[in-house]
């Protein structure tokens, strides 16, 4: 489809006085460099939505949401493994025959690369030491003393939290036990 100028002297004639002809020549001119007015240009075609466009868009955030669903569950799986984080075992210690009442749970966290397995001890249940010493942890060997893990002191309600260390190799061994410093008496036992 070819575009047709009209010309200016078709539109103008030849009745018009030589200064109005410049006039509208000008006129003319600059009618012609803007172009034809916004509705006077062809329509641009509209784009309906289909039934099948919405069923699209549909099933796309459906497997969307079933693929973050998907992700968000593996990542818990994966994310939660133990107790925590870094957790080898989690070892619960009760109290003896003689002390009935006393428990503890003692979080045994992955050994560093110098073989060092931090732990912490969460007691409940001790009296705050009277003058005997603080109390210690001990890893046994056929239920006797072995290897000293560290000592402690309870607080006034008779729990504690507290940060410990056993620089061993833990499979040298068959328990754990408190007591209080200088004697062979267990408190607590696994």
């Amino acid at each position: 489809m070819s575009e047709r100028r009209p010309s200016f002297d078709e539109l103008v004639g030849e009745d018009v006085t030589p200064a109005e002809r410049e006039r509208l020549l000008r006129v003319h001119e600059l009618l012609i460099e803007v172009g034809p007015p916004p509705e006077l240009l062809p329509p641009v075609p509209v784009q309906l939505r289909t039934y099948w466009d919405r069923r699209r868009r549909g099933a796309l955030l459906g497997l969307a949401a079933a693929l973050g669903a998907v992700i968000f569950a593996a990542g818990v799986l994966i994310g939660d493994r133990g107790d925590g984080p870094g957790t080898f075992e989690v070892v619960t210690m009760t109290g003896t025959a003689y002390t009935t009442g006393l428990r503890a749970s003692l979080t045994i966290f992955d050994a560093d690369d110098a073989g060092n397995w931090p732990m912490q001890l969460e007691v409940e249940g001790l009296e705050p030491s009277s003058g005997a010493g603080p109390y210690e942890l001990w890893l046994t060997r056929d239920g006797k003393l072995a290897a000293q893990c560290g000592s402690f002191l309870a607080e006034a309600d008779g729990t504690t939290v507290v940060p410990l260390n056993a620089p061993y190799k833990l499979k040298e061994f068959d328990g754990w036990i408190v007591v209080v410093e200088g004697s062979e008496s267990p408190l607590l036992t696994t």
